[in-house]
C-alpha cells in the first residue's frame, strides 16, 4: 500500500506558525477596535525567490519584468501583457513556438507555446503524428509499441477562472525557464517531452480581475480582506465574456475558448493534463488524486495509480519549500466536463491543482499573510514537477495511453450494443448542434443506410445519426450518451449527469448489433442545414414552423426589418406551391403585402432566414385553406418584437444571467437591456415588453419596486421568473405560498433523529441534493409556451429543491414533471417523491400582463437546447395567452 500524501509542515515553518496560532488562540475573538489582526498569524507567506537557485539562465532569452516593466507577482499581469510576453519569448528561443489557436468573445488570441529540445521542435509534426498513433487502436503501430524514443506529451493551462490569477501569473515563469534555463536536468525533460503551455484559459475573465486587482492596489498593498481589493465586484474574473464558468464546458463546447482548447488536445493527445486554479484564501494547496470514491466508473484505476506517481513529484517539490497541501478531499473526478476530468476519458492523466487564494497582491489568512508570489511560486513549483514526473512516468503513460483505447474498443466488440441514435427531421438543426460536438471530440459519427424504428421512434437517414461503439472514442460516447441513476457516492462537486440527447430534447435510443446493417458511411464532415424559401406566383403568405430550433431568429429578422407576422393558435391546413401541408401550433404567417417594408427587401430577408437559420418558409397560395383556420382568423394572433429587460447584478446568479444574455444576444441576435438589480427602481418599465428575473435574491426589493413591477405588470407586461425568482415572484407578485420542498429528513420511517453523527453531515447533506440531475416534465402542446414542440415528453435539468406548486387553474399549468421523473443523475427518493407531479412551468393571466414561471433553468450552461425555445416562447408569444379559469361544473 502506497504511505498517503498527507499535508507536510517543515520544521523551519513550523515553530512560529503554532506559535502564533497558539498565541492568537488566546485573544477573545473580536476583541475590540484595534484588535482584529490578533486572530491572525503574523507569519508572511511570502517566497524569497520563485525561480529556483543555482540555475544558469540564457542571457540572451528575455526574462519577464524586461518585458512587463515589474516583476512577477508584484502587479496582475494583464492578457496583453501576457500576450506580449509569450511572442517575444517564442521569437527569442529555439526551444519555443508559438500558435494562435482561436480568439475569444472579446477577441483576444487564445495562445498555446509547444516546448521542447530544438531537435524536437525540428520534426515536431512527425512525433506529434506518431504520438497520435498510439491512441488509434487500428493504427499500424503493434498492439506494444515501441516507446523507447517517444517523448510525452504534457499540457500545461492555467487560470481557466480568470480571478484565479496566480496560474496565469507563474505561466510567465514557467514559459522562462523552460526556454532559458541552461542546466542538465532542464535539457533531460525537454529532450523526453514536449510541453504544450496554455498561458491563460479565459483571457476575458483575467483581463477583467487584473484591471480590478490593479486599480485597488496602492503603492503598499494592503492584507486586509476588508480591502476593496479582496472584494471583487459583480461578475467577478471567474467567467467568460458571458459570465460562463469555462472550467465546465470542456464537454459541451459552447464558446470559443472551449472548442480552440479541445481541437488542440484533439489534435496532440497530451499523456498528462495540468489544471491549474485557486481555492479560498484560508486553504493551503492541493492535488489529485482527488476522493477516491468519487471517481468516474469509466475511468480506469491504473490513471489513479499514475496520479499517484507524479504527486510524489509534487510532494517531494512542496517539502523542500517547506510548503502545506492535501490530497483526496474535497475534490472529485465525477464530471468529465471539467479541465482535470475531461483528458481522464481520454486516455490521459488529468491533475487539478488548487491554490490558496490571495485576491489580490497580499491577504490575511489563517495561516499568516499570503502573498501572490507565494500562491506564484506554488503553482511554478508544481509546474516544473509535473513535467519531471511524467518524464519519469514517461514510458507507463505512454503504454497506458495505446491501451486505454485498445481496451475500450475490446469493451465495444463484448458489447451487444451497436449504437446510439440520435435527431429528429422536426429540427435539423438541433441534430446539427449535438453531431458538431461529437465530431469536435473526435467522435465517429455515421450516417444510417436505411430507416430504422425503435421502441415507436422512427430515424430516417439525412435526419439521424449513429454513434458506433466500436471506435477509439468508445469511453467518451458513453459518457456522453448513458444515462446513471445509481452511484456509489452521493455527494459531487458538479452536476451527476450530463447526457447530451436528453439536453438537446432527443430520446435516446440504442442500436442492436443484429441491426447493425443499417450503420452506414463515416460522416467526414458536417454542414450546417439550409432552408429554402419557396418560390410560389404571387403568394398571399408565407408561413413556418416553429419547431426549427432557429425559428424564432427567424421571426426576429422578419420583425427587425419592419416586417409583420401572426402566430397560429391553432392548426390549418394550405395549399403551398409544392403541394398540400399541414401546419400545427406555432406556426408563423408572414402577410405577403400590406407590410412596412417592400416585398423586395421582405424576399431578401426572408431568404437569408432560410438559408442560416435552415428554416422552410413555404409560400401559400390562397387565404382560403382546405382545413383549419383561414389566414384572416382571429386565431392567428399577431407578435411583436420583445423589448427584453434582463436584470443583473449582485444578488442574481452570474452564470444564470449570463446563460440567458448568451441565449438571447449571442445565439439569437437580440437585443437585451441588461439592469443590476439595485438599480430597477430607478427605471422606467413602460419601455419594456418583458422583464426576466433569473435565479437570485430579490428580497432586498422593497414595496416601492414590487409596486411598479406590479402596476407594468397590469398594464401588459410580461415577467419571467425561473428557479428561486419563480418562488419569490409567486409570493410577493402574485400573492401565493410557495412549493418549497422541506429539508428530508435522515431518520427511520420518516421521523426526525434527535442527534445525528457530525462526521456524517456532508453525506446526508449531498444525499438529499438534487445534484444537477435529469427529470421528464409531461408538456400541453396546445399551450402558447409549448408551440414547437412535437412531444409531450420533455427533459429538464433540475439544481435544487425548489418547487412550484400546481396552479388551482389547470390551463396555467404548461408542464407538470412526470409520475416517474428521474431519467438521469442523482436524486434521493424523498425528493423524487416530491418533485412529481409539480409544476415546471406555470403562467398566470395578471391583470393585462402575463407571469411566466420555470422551476428551473432552461438555459443550463449553454447547451440546453431542449429547453430554450420555452425562454423564446415566453418572449413572443406570452401576450396572445388568454385569462382562463376552470370551469364551475368542474366543483359541483
Amino acid at each position: 500500500m502506497r504511505p498517503r500524501l498527507m499535508p507536510v509542515l517543515a520544521p523551519r515553518l513550523a515553530l512560529p506558525l503554532l506559535t502564533c496560532l497558539f498565541l492568537a488562540s488566546l485573544l477573545p475573538l473580536g476583541a475590540g477596535p484595534g484588535h482584529a489582526q490578533t486572530t491572525t498569524p503574523t507569519v508572511e507567506l511570502r517566497p524569497e525567490r520563485i525561480l529556483p537557485e543555482g540555475i544558469d539562465y540564457d542571457p540572451q532569452i528575455p526574462t519577464p519584468a524586461s518585458v512587463l516593466g515589474f516583476e512577477v507577482g508584484e502587479r496582475h499581469v494583464r492578457h496583453d501583457q501576457l500576450v506580449a510576453y509569450m511572442r517575444r519569448l517564442a521569437e527569442a528561443s529555439p526551444r519555443v513556438t508559438l500558435t494562435e489557436q482561436g480568439r475569444t468573445h472579446e477577441k483576444r488570441p487564445l495562445l498555446y507555446l509547444t516546448i521542447s529540445s530544438p531537435a524536437n521542435l525540428a520534426r515536431v509534426d512527425d512525433l506529434r503524428q506518431q504520438h497520435r498513433e498510439l491512441s488509434e487502436p487500428d493504427s499500424p503501430v503493434t498492439p506494444v509499441p515501441d516507446l523507447s524514443g517517444q517523448p510525452v506529451v504534457v499540457w500545461l493551462g492555467y487560470s481557466i477562472h480568470g480571478n484565479e490569477a496566480s496560474g496565469a501569473n507563474a505561466s510567465l515563469l514557467v514559459a522562462y525557464h523552460f526556454a532559458a534555463a541552461r542546466d542538465p536536468e532542464t535539457a533531460r525533460l525537454l529532450d523526453d517531452a514536449v510541453i504544450l503551455l496554455d498561458p491563460s484559459l479565459n483571457p476575458d475573465g483575467l483581463g477583467r480581475f487584473a484591471q480590478w486587482a490593479n486599480m485597488y492596489r496602492g503603492e503598499r498593498a494592503v492584507a486586509d480582506p476588508n480591502h476593496r481589493e479582496h472584494r471583487e465586484g459583480w461578475p467577478n474574473g471567474r467567467t467568460n465574456h458571458y459570465w460562463f464558468d469555462l472550467n465546465r464546458d470542456w464537454l459541451l463546447l459552447q464558446h470559443p475558448e472551449s472548442r480552440a482548447r479541445v481541437a488542440t488536445l484533439q489534435s496532440w493527445r497530451p499523456n498528462v493534463v495540468a489544471d491549474f486554479h485557486e481555492m479560498g484564501s484560508d486553504g493551503t494547496y492541493f492535488f489529485q488524486p482527488g476522493v477516491p470514491s468519487r471517481k468516474n466508473p469509466l475511468t480506469p484505476d491504473e490513471n489513479v495509480t499514475l496520479t499517484q506517481a507524479i504527486a510524489r513529484h509534487h510532494a517531494k517539490a512542496l517539502d523542500a519549500l517547506g510548503r502545506l497541501y492535501y490530497t483526496e478531499e474535497t475534490f472529485d473526478d465525477f464530471y468529465y466536463g471539467k479541465g482535470s476530468t475531461y483528458p481522464d476519458v481520454q486516455g490521459s492523466v488529468g491533475i487539478l491543482f488548487e491554490q490558496a487564494s490571495a485576491r489580490g497582491h497580499r491577504q490575511e489568512t489563517v495561516h499568516g499573510v499570503l502573498d501572490f508570489r507565494f500562491a506564484i511560486s506554488n503553482q511554478f513549483t508544481t509546474s516544473l514537477s509535473t513535467v519531471a514526473g511524467a518524464v519519469e512516468s514517461r514510458e507507463a503513460l505512454l503504454g497506458y495511453q495505446a491501451r486505454f483505447y485498445r481496451d475500450a474498443l475490446a469493451e465495444a466488440r463484448r458489447s451487444s450494443t451497436a449504437a446510439f441514435l440520435f435527431g429528429t427531421a422536426d429540427d435539423p438543426a438541433r441534430t446539427y448542434r449535438l453531431a458538431e460536438i461529437l465530431l469536435a471530440h473526435g467522435i465517429e459519427l455515421r450516417e444510417l443506410s436505411e430507416p430504422v424504428e425503435i421502441d415507436g421512434r422512427r430515424f430516417e437517414p439525412g435526419h439521424a445519426y449513429a454513434v458506433p461503439l466500436e471506435q477509439r472514442q468508445h469511453r467518451l460516447a458513453r459518457a456522453l450518451f448513458e444515462t446513471l441513476t445509481t452511484f456509489e457516492d452521493t455527494t459531487f462537486y458538479d452536476v451527476s449527469t450530463w447526457t447530451l440527447p436528453l439536453a438537446f430534447g432527443f430520446s435516446r435510443a440504442t442500436l442492436d448489433k443484429r441491426r447493425a446493417d443499417a450503420l452506414g458511411d463515416v460522416v467526414a464532415d458536417l454542414e450546417p442545414p439550409r432552408g429554402t424559401l419557396e418560390a410560389g406566383d404571387n403568394p398571399v403568405a408565407w408561413a413556418f414552423e416553429w419547431s426549427g430550433y432557429y425559428a424564432p431568429r427567424v421571426l426576429a429578422r422578419i420583425l427587425e426589418a419592419g416586417g409583420t407576422a401572426r402566430v397560429a393558435t391553432r392548426p390549418f391546413e394550405a395549399d403551398t406551391a409544392v403541394g398540400r401541408k399541414s401546419f400545427g401550433y406555432g406556426t408563423v404567417v408572414v402577410q405577403a403585402t400590406h407590410q412596412g417594408v417592400s416585398p423586395d427587401a421582405l424576399r431578401e430577408v426572408m431568404e437569408t432566414a432560410a438559408r442560416e437559420d435552415g428554416v422552410d418558409l413555404h409560400a401559400l397560395s390562397s387565404g382560403l385553406t382546405p382545413g383549419g383556420i383561414d389566414l384572416g382568423s382571429p386565431s392567428l394572433r399577431p407578435v411583436t418584437l420583445p423589448k427584453t429587460l434582463l436584470v443583473i447584478g449582485e444578488g442574481v446568479s452570474t452564470y444564470r444571467a449570463g446563460e440567458m444574455w448568451h441565449l438571447l444576444d449571442h445565439r439569437f441576435g437580440m437585443e437585451v437591456t441588461l439592469v443590476p438589480r439595485d438599480d430597477l427602481g430607478g427605471v422606467d418599465l413602460d419601455r419594456y415588453s418583458h422583464v426576466i428575473l433569473v435565479d437570485g435574491d430579490f428580497r432586498p426589493w422593497g414595496d416601492e419596486v414590487k409596486e411598479a413591477l406590479d402596476r407594468w405588470l397590469r398594464r401588459g407586461g410580461t415577467l419571467v421568473a425561473t428557479e428561486r425568482a419563480a418562488g419569490w415572484v409567486e409570493r410577493e407578485i402574485l400573492g401565493r405560498e410557495r412549493g418549497e420542498a422541506e429539508p428530508a429528513t435522515p431518520g427511520a420511517n420518516g421521523e426526525r433523529p434527535l442527534r445525528a453523527a457530525y462526521a456524517d453531515y456532508d453525506r446526508d447533506r449531498g444525499a438529499q441534493l438534487v445534484s444537477g440531475s435529469i427529470f421528464q416534465v409531461e408538456l400541453d402542446l396546445t399551450h402558447p409556451l409549448a408551440y414547437g414542440y412535437r412531444s409531450e415528453k420533455l427533459p429538464v435539468f433540475r439544481t435544487s429543491t425548489h418547487l412550484l406548486a400546481p396552479s388551482g387553474d389547470p390551463y396555467e399549468n404548461v408542464a407538470l414533471y412526470s409520475p416517474s421523473p428521474l431519467l438521469s443523475g442523482y436524486a434521493s427518493e424523498e425528493n423524487i417523491e416530491r418533485v412529481r407531479g409539480t409544476a415546471a412551468v406555470l403562467t398566470h393571466r395578471h391583470g393585462g400582463g402575463v407571469v411566466v414561471l420555470l422551476a428551473d433553468n432552461p438555459t443550463f450552461r449553454g447547451y440546453w437546447y431542449g429547453t430554450q425555445k420555452l425562454v423564446l416562447n415566453s418572449l413572443f408569444f406570452a401576450p396572445v395567452i388568454q385569462r382562463t379559469s376552470p370551469p364551475e361544473t368542474w366543483f359541483e
